[in-house]
């Protein structure tokens, strides 16, 4: 049978080992406190994370929008550029125009004044009677037209605008759309 001495040792055995235990329990619950630690810093790290991509992709979204707006707006301009340049080729083509149908008639204008000086002239020298009479006629006539006009004849050219752009329509953030005379929203 074991002795008391025994039974002691047993029991001195035992402490040292349950020392051991309770020295490993405590280094085991100091790595779970540092595991929970790390895994507290990695969640609040990744919930850091994704309030900055929640938040670049709000910033990103916005960017969209308005390079959406400019782009929209450059290509109305380039429409309106277009309309413009259509009708300065069209005034430039009349004016020449004009100048070269001016330049003509101003030559034939004075080869008919001065061939009408000449008939008028020949024309009171044979026949007085006639040119009184002439200028007794021109007077009623001038009479008549102030009180009763001819008929005007309609212009030769008539101007015909070039096709516009339609109006431009963006829509702001809230819904609604902006007055493209005013740029004040329309509800």
């Amino acid at each position: 049978m074991p002795s008391l001495n025994d039974a002691f040792a047993e029991l001195q055995a035992i402490n040292t080992k349950l020392q051991t235990l309770h020295t490993d329990n405590s280094q085991l619950k100091t790595g779970q406190v540092a595991i929970q630690t790390a895994i507290n810093a990695g969640t609040s790290a990744t919930q850091a994370v994704q309030g900055a991509v929640e938040a670049g992709t709000v910033v990103l979204k916005a960017m969209v929008q308005e390079q959406h707006i400019s782009n929209t707006l450059l290509l109305h301009l380039t429409r309106q550029a277009d309309t413009m340049i259509c009708a300065l080729e069209a005034i430039a083509r009349n004016t020449c125009g004009i100048h070269n149908e001016a330049h003509q008639q101003t030559a034939l204008q004075r080869v008919m004044e001065a061939s009408e000086l000449a008939l008028l002239d020949i024309s009171k020298t044979v026949h007085p009677d006639a040119a009184l009479d002439l200028a007794r006629r021109e007077g009623l006539r001038h009479a008549t037209e102030a009180c009763c006009p001819p008929p005007q004849e309609p212009p030769v050219c008539s101007y015909r605008p070039c096709p516009a752009p339609p109006p431009l329509k963006i829509k702001d953030k809230e819904g609604g759309k902006e007055d493209p005379k005013g740029g004040e929203k329309i509800k």
